[in-house]
């Protein structure tokens, strides 16, 4: 898996040049002291800094610190939308540690951090340097195996980081002013699916940031209207010398002011007012004709209200739209105030224009309830639009949909281009909307559509069909054209029922989860069976993770032969999982936890560390030749920090290189990022380690991966094996197969031998080993007998 400036990957932070950090060591001279202070917590972790560290800075580093200064967002209170942002953060990801960070010349300051009681660090000590520095997610798996960080207080000492993960965030993409991370004690893995997500968070957080700015403005413009309408105060004073009117003007801020004659009906506008409405200077308007000046239903309100002003000694405050004798339409808010003098009843009041502030409320409003980029409704619409549904009667159907492939599309021909795409699947499902759908952008590459639905399933799939094919179409980036392709998953609620927001996402989820299972480039409608597999296949990850912590996971071995005499060759490791009442299980019955990339990670590492030490105990008590096959996953080996976790480990027990062989699949070699995997291998084998290319004819893997890559050994899987002795081409294969192998200087493998007829035919045509029942089941290293005569 390969993110832009991922543990070294190209990308802008890697290409900046490392400036030391006496750059900025006179301004953080003055500051040192309070920053240690603050920085040191519980036991003194740190009594004073080690050698200054060097990290990255921009160009535009100068003017990235002055925006952040200009935000004015530096040292003030809590914010709980901003302290929610981390905690979901935290849970979403079960990190101990996350933070907002914002990183200035002297300091990173947390605006936000659950998980750590601190408030800010030294901007050396700051791994977030790099996350600011490039325009994607900057993950760091294991920060003990990372030169840039090994001596790191933060890494060596409290709070002992291994795994960082962190988004930049900021106003725009011009300067990012700081970061979203996340932080463990211990080293895991990222999938995209989480990757994603904390670009989701890190948009979220920055949207906050922009709210805050937003805040900002709309507070100076708060305190400029302040002051005019202190202006506008002074001239209603000098204009009308009621006190009474003088006390409704501070009370509403009035810009205009009216007075009626309950005997006339007339009404004497004051000089503003016949400003705000465009009257002339000597135009008469009665009670009856201002009411032609309002637009709508607020001519009727406008109308009920006046009335029984009119009629009451009660006070009037009404707010509607109008449009003015010169056609402008505008916002006001009129307030009425009745003095009873005996005899006479005086009615006066205060009219204001407040067209600016309804403005300003709508563009908060938009802020709120629709996305920045498409401009159509987000998530928060959605859920407000489904919790509208659900005060309703009327069936619909519920879809999730997002593009295929597009991670690709994005690392290819960059984010603009994913954003150019995503505005184009907004606009065509906004179509969508003459026929009373309601779309919304949801997350990253997910929309989401609720469709009213009266019709019968097919008319519906049929439909559905339709809108799959209607966002299906070539995009051009870069002289390339692509064909863009979209999946959707449905989910139908029936009339009457009563349903839950969440779970309806939920459900409709699972089933674009489906349709990308299928083959994507389709849809799928959810089934109860879906949901049973999912909680079965949460269940398993829970149960296995447990398992690992309680030491019921082991290892079997299985012997592996030299079919030319039968003699030992050495073993595979193989993983069980000893339940509490005694059953062993093997992975086939808990694949969900092996496709977990955190949860296999950790399963890898154990799996070496026990194999190890096996191998050790082995050599030991004085076996000879002592080999043991280790099972690698994809996202293990594209794990840059396991090639030096595993050679680490090896040295630690002063293994010889021979004691140890690696197999993967084909999945390892195919994928964008062969590069790497190619950089692992060849650094295996570099330090005399073995690697095997497993399951070998079974999938999609090309036979110039035999040229491309190290691979000393193939091993041929059962499914072809089973077929000797019953189908006469099966031999012809497999000796073909052994032929191209030997010409090749690789050495061949039988998997799943389990007849003499067999494991003869395979000597035969030049197999080298043999492995199966026939010659050995695998059992615990306790049961293996000594090899060392």
């Amino acid at each position: 898996m390969s993110f832009s400036g991922f543990l070294g990957a190209s990308g802008s932070a890697m290409e900046l040049p490392l400036l030391p950090f006496y750059t900025f060591a006179k301004s953080l001279v003055k500051s040192r002291m309070r920053l240690i202070g603050c920085f040191q917590t519980g036991n003194a972790m740190l009594k004073q800094f080690p050698r200054p560290l060097n990290y990255p800075i921009g160009p535009a580093e100068f003017e990235r610190c002055e925006a952040l200064r200009n935000l004015g967002i530096l040292d003030t209170l809590p914010d709980k939308n901003f302290d929610a942002a981390v905690k979901l953060a935290r849970s979403s990801f079960d990190v101990p540690v996350a933070l907002v960070a914002l990183l200035d010349e002297q300091r990173e300051w947390f605006k936000a951090v659950t998980g750590w009681d601190v408030i800010e660090a030294p901007r050396e000590l700051a791994l977030c340097n790099y996350t600011i520095n490039q325009d994607d997610v900057f993950v760091v798996e294991d920060a003990e195996l990372d030169a840039r960080f090994a001596s790191n207080p933060l890494v060596t000492g409290e709070p002992r980081v291994r795994f960082y993960a962190g988004v930049p965030i900021g106003l725009n993409d011009e300067h990012h002013l700081g970061t979203l991370c996340i932080i463990d004690t211990k080293p895991r893995a990222m999938t995209e699916k989480d990757v994603d997500l904390l670009r989701t968070l890190g948009d979220f957080v920055s949207n906050l940031l922009r709210q805050f700015h937003q805040d900002k403005v709309e507070q100076r413009l708060t305190e400029q209207l302040g002051v005019e309408r202190e202006e506008h105060a002074v001239r209603v004073m000098q204009l009308r010398d009621k006190q009474v009117l003088l006390e409704c003007a501070s009370e509403l801020a009035a810009i205009g002011s009216w007075d009626y004659n309950h005997a006339t009906g007339q009404i004497v506008w004051g000089p503003e007012t016949r400003q705000i409405l465009d009257l002339a200077p000597n135009e008469d308007v009665t009670i009856d004709g201002i009411r032609g000046l309002f637009i709508g239903e607020f001519d009727a309100k406008w109308r009920r209200e006046i009335l029984g002003y009119a009629a009451s000694g009660n006070s009037l405050l009404f707010e509607g739209k109008i449009r003015t004798r010169n056609g402008e339409e505008k916002w006001v808010r009129v307030l009425g105030k009745t003095e009873n003098n005996g005899d006479t009843v005086n009615k006066f009041g205060l009219l204001q224009d407040i067209t600016r502030e309804r403005k300003t409320q709508e563009r908060m409003n938009a802020m709120v309830e629709r996305d920045s980029l498409t401009d159509i409704p987000n998530r928060f619409s959605l859920l407000k639009q489904l919790r509208k549904h659900q005060r309703d009667t009327v069936p619909f159907a519920f879809a999730m949909l997002d593009i295929d492939n597009f991670k690709a599309i994005n690392d290819t021909f960059g984010h603009s281009a994913g954003d150019k795409c995503l505005k184009r699947i907004a606009r065509k499902l906004t179509a969508l909307e003459a026929s009373g759908a309601f779309v919304a952008r949801i997350a990253g590459d997910e929309f989401a559509i609720i469709l009213p639905t009266g019709v019968d399933r097919r008319q519906l799939d049929r439909r559905v069909a339709k809108i799959v094919e209607s966002l299906s179409f070539p995009m051009r980036f870069q002289e390339q054209t692509l064909n863009l392709t979209i999946s959707m998953g449905i989910t139908t609620h029936s009339a009457g029922t009563t349903f839950d927001p969440d779970a309806l996402i939920a459900e409709a989820d699972l089933a674009l989860y489906e349709a990308k299972i299928q083959g994507r480039n389709r849809h799928a409608f959810f089934r109860a069976q879906m949901k049973f597999l999912a909680e079965e296949k949460a269940q398993t990850i829970v149960d296995i993770r447990n398992a690992l912590r309680s030491g019921e996971l082991e290892l079997f071995y299985q012997m592996k032969l030299f079919l030319s005499d039968g003699s030992r060759a050495g073993f595979e490791a193989l993983l069980r999982w000893r339940k509490k009442d005694g059953s062993v299980a093997t992975p086939e019955s808990f694949r969900p936890a092996l496709e977990d990339p955190v949860l296999a990670g950790e399963i890898t590492r154990f799996v070496v560390r026990s194999a190890l030490d096996q191998a050790r105990e082995w050599i030991d008590r004085g076996d000879r030749d002592v080999s043991i096959s280790i099972n690698v996953g994809p996202h293990q080996f594209r794990d840059m920090g396991f090639s030096a976790f595993l050679l680490a480990e090896i040295k630690q027990r002063c293994l010889p290189a021979s004691a140890i062989e690696i197999e993967v699949t084909e999945d390892v070699f195919i994928g964008r990022d062969a590069g790497e995997v190619l950089k692992a291998c060849q650094k295996f084998t570099e330090q005399g380690l073995r690697i095997s290319f497993d399951d070998f004819g079974t999938g999609f893997a090309s036979l110039t991966h035999l040229l491309d890559f190290p691979v000393r050994a193939i091993k041929i899987d059962r499914s072809f094996v089973s077929r000797l002795g019953a189908e006469e081409r099966a031999g012809a294969f497999l000796k073909a197969v052994c032929d191209l192998a030997h010409s090749l200087s690789i050495e061949v493998v039988a998997e799943g031998i389990e007849t003499m007829e067999q494991s003869e035919l395979l000597r035969s045509i030049g197999c080298d080993y043999g492995q199966g029942y026939l010659f050995h089941r695998p059992s615990p290293a306790r049961d293996i007998t000594p090899d060392n005569k």
